[in-house]
């Protein structure tokens, strides 16, 4: 069973001295010898053989190395869930890869911890480890992995002993899709009797930096040298490769990122100049002034489209803090970034496009009714009128959820849901898909009825 609950911290216990070079290369698994749990929950496991004579897995602590041989697979749900700042507080970490290793010179167990982390989105894409929990689904007898490409860049791992063996835990998670988070949810187990979740003596566990975990390449060269008059930190920062393939891929990788945070701050900036003031017109202006037709009305206008700007902002405050603090780690944080930047640029669009008479005014069968800033009502717009926004409020509510709104978003629902019903019955997709789809296109959904209905509003209210 797994052990005592004492928290893990990786930003405590740091130990320089020891060092993780880890390699596994392409290896080929059985199918019929793949044990996953059907009617009680349990491990996922599978033999995972070295036919090599490479090691796999070095640890070396104060200038003396062990190297191990990995041995056996498993899979659970999470069961390092004590871990501070890392599990305690992302739900989206759902399971644990285990790799089971071994060495030739004692009878000492080293076991590998990886997390298995999802998004709350769909993801259909998979990697090896999504492909080998769907091994007995599928009709080829063996699978090649290779896990060298599927574990991520380590920021640290915490090495602890427990039932005389080694555990790993390796805190920067792996990516896995949603089928295989349906797969850990619904038939595995979170314990195991492999070791405990931590030392019995908590203060014995260590933490090894990131800087000194690495990927084994044929074609680095380690310098390990301990210069005089630095400090630990520093003799850290020493143990370098040279002619490292790593380097370039991290070169390579980061460029790549950087490519695509830039591509996407252009399609924001682009959607937000083209499609924003459009949308803002019609569904603020546009509305405001055919409800407030009177030239009588003009301080309601002015009221009107004040709580307007005020609601919309209060809803991507709240959206973004949503999302920051959601516990996707740089995920979330990539995300509410790029919502702040897009309603940034959005506000300034608007407030820009505000200067123009054509932005705020609103044609209607021979009339029009128009807006100006800088005429008498527009310099004293209440900057917070309370009563007006919980009557916009209360408008807003009204319309969005009036029967036919409903009632044609239900249909649209139905329609999905007897596609993917057509989809699942054909095995075109997967039952687990089927809820994860329905569930993700509901809010989309409701807002393209509703913006739909807006335009359908207004020209009935210019056509009165």
């Amino acid at each position: 069973m797994s052990g005592t609950n004492s928290r893990l911290y990786p930003n405590k216990n740091k130990d320089f001295d020891k060092h993780i070079v880890i390699d596994y290369p392409r290896a080929t698994l059985n199918k019929n010898e793949v044990d996953i749990p059907t009617d009680i929950p349990g491990s996922f496991t599978v033999p995972y053989p070295n036919n090599t004579s490479e090691n796999n897995f070095f640890y070396t602590d104060k200038g003396t190395t062990e190297n191990y041989s990995h041995s056996k697979i498993y899979i659970n749900k999470l069961i390092h869930y004590n871990i501070d700042g890392v599990t305690t507080n992302n739900d989206n970490i759902v399971g644990e890869l285990i790799i089971e290793h071994k060495t030739f010179t004692n009878t000492e167990k080293l076991y590998t911890c990886y997390l298995l982390e999802t998004k709350p989105l769909l993801l259909t894409d998979e990697n090896d480890i999504d492909k080998m929990l769907k091994m007995k689904e599928k009709q080829a007898d063996n699978l090649d992995i290779d896990f060298n490409t599927v574990i991520p860049n380590q920021e640290g791992c915490i090495a602890y002993e427990s039932k005389g063996n080694k555990v790993c835990v390796f805190i920067t998670p792996i990516q896995i899709n949603t089928a295989s988070k349906e797969t850990i949810n619904d038939k595995l187990a979170k314990i195991t009797d492999l070791f405990k979740i931590s030392p019995d003596d908590s203060s014995t566990y260590k933490v090894i930096p990131g800087n000194n975990i690495s990927k084994r390449d044929a074609e680095e060269i380690y310098i390990d040298c301990n210069p005089t008059g630095v400090s630990e930190d520093e003799v850290n920062t020493y143990n370098v490769p040279i002619n490292s393939k790593m380097a370039s891929q991290s070169q390579e990788s980061d460029y790549m990122k950087t490519t695509v945070n830039f591509g996407l701050f252009i399609l924001t900036a682009l959607v937000s100049y083209v499609l924003v003031p459009m949308f803002y017109k019609n569904t603020v202006i546009d509305t405001t002034n055919l409800v407030f037709k009177l030239a009588s009305d003009a301080p309601k206008r002015f009221k009107r489209i004040r709580s307007a700007d005020i609601l919309i902002a209060l809803a991507f405050v709240i959206t973004i803090s949503s999302i920051a603090g959601a516990g996707n780690g740089m995920y979330s944080y990539t995300i509410a970034m790029f919502i702040s930047i897009f309603y940034l640029v959005s506000f300034a669009l608007i407030q820009l496009k505000k200067t123009q008479t054509d932005f705020l005014t609103t044609k209607y069968k021979n009339n029009k009714v128009s807006n100006d800033y800088d005429d008498e009502y527009g310099k004293v717009i209440d900057p917070f009128d309370l009563d007006d926004i919980w009557v916009t409020i209360m408008d807003i509510i009204k319309f969005v959820f009036k029967s036919k709104h409903i009632a044609f978003l239900a249909a649209i629902m139905t329609v999905i849901a007897t596609i993917l019903g057509i989809l699942v019955a054909t095995g075109g997709i997967e039952g687990s898909t089927f809820g994860t789809a329905m569930y993700s296109s509901v809010g989309p959904l409701f807002v393209i009825i509703n913006s739909i209905m807006v335009f359908k509003h207004n020209q009935d209210l210019a056509n009165a």
